[in-house]
């Protein structure tokens, strides 16, 4: 028992690991936060998929925690933020909540040794975008002072979200399946 969680913990720990150096390969950069990267959600939505919601929470639940100690380390994210209760929408929003819902992924996982990736597909499309949702939440509460002039903060909150998040969404889906197709990574997602 004690071997099986120390097993669990290590697949955990490097599919994070893995999460966090490709949240550095930045294909796309937004000008005012966010941007498509090189499947970065991924890995650790693959912790919940093997492993279940449990550990899909705490891996995505630290994901999201080096997300905000990197929006905080930057510098370029909380100088905007004009009070306690922008600071607090925007770490919740925009980093904690987004991420770490990803660990629902292991709403996904196989039982009895099955696995169907259409359901994995849907679960993992609707995880990121319950993400796009929360990006979305402070970009018409917080981020909407800077849309143009004549365009609504809501319009604002969409076209400039939807501009990173869909392309993220695609290639998140095509990078799971792909990587899913091969019967090692079937074996290994089933195996426990």
């Amino acid at each position: 028992m004690k071997k099986t969680k120390i097993l669990t913990l290590c697949e955990c720990a490097i599919l994070l690991a893995l999460s966090i150096v490709l949240s550095f390969v930045v294909i796309w950069h937004m000008p005012m936060g966010g941007g498509i990267t090189l499947l970065s959600m991924l890995p650790i939505m693959l912790a919940g998929l093997k492993h279940g919601t449990k550990w899909g929470l705490i891996t995505c639940g630290v994901f999201s925690a080096f997300q905000l100690v990197q929006g905080i380390a930057s510098g370029e994210v909380f100088v905007y933020c004009t009070s306690w209760v922008t600071i607090l929408l925007v770490g919740a929003f925009d980093y904690i909540l987004p991420y770490a819902a990803l660990g629902f992924s292991g709403l996904a996982a196989s039982k009895n040794g099955k696995f169907n990736l259409i359901f994995t597909n849907a679960v993992f499309a609707l995880l990121i975008a319950f993400r796009f949702v929360c990006h979305f939440i402070t970009g018409f509460t917080i981020w909407g002072q800077w849309a143009p002039e004549g365009m609504g903060k809501y319009l604002y909150s969409l076209i400039y979200n939807v501009q990173y998040m869909l392309p993220e969404l695609i290639l998140t889906l095509i990078g799971a399946n792909i990587i899913l197709a091969a019967p090692q990574m079937r074996k290994f997602i089933v195996s426990k």
